[in-house]
């Protein structure tokens, strides 16, 4: 019961977490060395470091790469004196690139952790081994083939595994309900500690699970502060570029003693170069029957609904976006071989 009360608790710490203090975003430039940065830039739920320390044999049972692929914000306010609300609603959508490219990004990803797993002397399962065990085949039936489609309350997005690996525990659910969503995270995560644990038996080894979430716009509405509310208008920042997602991107590593958590703790800034332009893709119809619906209900003000696409050049793109997970990637392996 003590390795598992402690694996819960690993479990939980690693969800996750939009209140989770993250510090301000990293832009991955000519001068940003990975193992470097790797000290500011990760967070360690880890108590004294022995979960990451003496791995010999390991398997990757877990590995999950989550593109977003369209984000959706809102803005309302009011102006004291004034009837009525104005109202902004956006959504972005990412279009050029899609399955092939993700999943070239994700395969490549994966074989670089076992090269680098393989480069420190730790033994690396088969693929082959983890996909027999009985232990993984019942938690992959709890999840998703993969590619695996998934939403929040404001994004979607598609979930991708290496060949032959299933989607299951925070990938495999939707939490676009939010009074839903910690419930069906916790209950995600949940239904593979016990999973877990069977298959470090199964396989003998230490498991090591890898989950990286990549973004294409930071969206941020007026809404965040008292004046933005009372300001009159209502508006919602745009700022485009790839980025690997704090918080969300972790690496867990399960011992049948302890259990650690790598996360990135800031968002890691790509170059933009790839997205190609950035269209207006707004109705006009659809912004007349938005002000036609105020004027019916009596409320006044203003609505504007605003659609946009970013055209992402998929050569460059995979280029960009590769660098960024392979930079995370270096974070975690540096500060793996530091523990060893």
């Amino acid at each position: 019961m003590k390795n598992v009360g402690l694996a819960l608790m690993i479990c939980l710490l690693a969800l996750p977490a939009a209140a989770r203090e993250t510090i301000a975003g990293v832009p991955m430039d000519a001068n940003f060395k990975a193992a470097e940065r790797q000290a500011t830039m990760l967070n360690i739920a880890d108590a004294g470091k022995p979960a990451l320390a003496g791995i010999q044999r390991a398997a990757i049972s877990s590995f999950q790469v989550q593109f977003v692929t369209k984000g959706a914000a809102g803005a309302s306010s009011y102006e004291i004196g004034r009837t009525g609300r104005a109202g902004t609603n956006v959504v972005v959508t990412l279009v050029g690139v899609g399955a092939p490219d993700f999943q070239l990004l994700t395969d490549k990803l994966y074989d670089d952790f076992i090269t680098d797993l393989t480069a420190m002397g730790i033994d690396v399962v088969p693929t082959e081994k983890v996909l027999a065990a009985p232990a993984y085949k019942k938690m992959a039936a709890s999840g998703s083939q993969s590619p695996a489609d998934t939403r929040t309350k404001d994004s979607w997005s598609t979930v991708y595994a290496p060949a032959g690996l299933g989607v299951y525990g925070i990938g495999s659910h939707s939490t676009a309900v939010a009074m839903f969503a910690g419930f069906s995270a916790a209950s995600a995560m949940f239904g593979t500690i016990m999973g877990n644990i069977d298959l470090q038996k199964e396989l003998d080894a230490s498991l090591i699970n890898v989950r990286m979430v990549v973004n294409f716009v930071d969206m941020k509405s007026s809404d965040s502060s008292w004046f933005g509310r009372s300001s009159g208008t209502a508006t919602v920042g745009l700022q485009y570029g790839p980025s690997i997602a704090p918080a969300d991107s972790f690496m867990t590593v399960h011992k049948p003693t302890a259990s650690g958590t790598l996360a990135l703790h800031a968002p890691l800034l790509i170059d933009g170069s790839a997205f190609k332009e950035v269209k207006d893709t707004s109705s006009i119809a659809a912004n007349i029957g938005l002000a036609v619906l105020s004027l019916a209900i009596g409320g006044g003000g203003s609505q504007t609904a605003i659609e946009k696409e970013v055209v992402a050049e998929p050569e460059p793109y995979r280029a960009a976006v590769g660098a960024g997970l392979g930079a995370v990637r270096e974070m975690f392996m540096a500060r793996l071989r530091a523990a060893r």
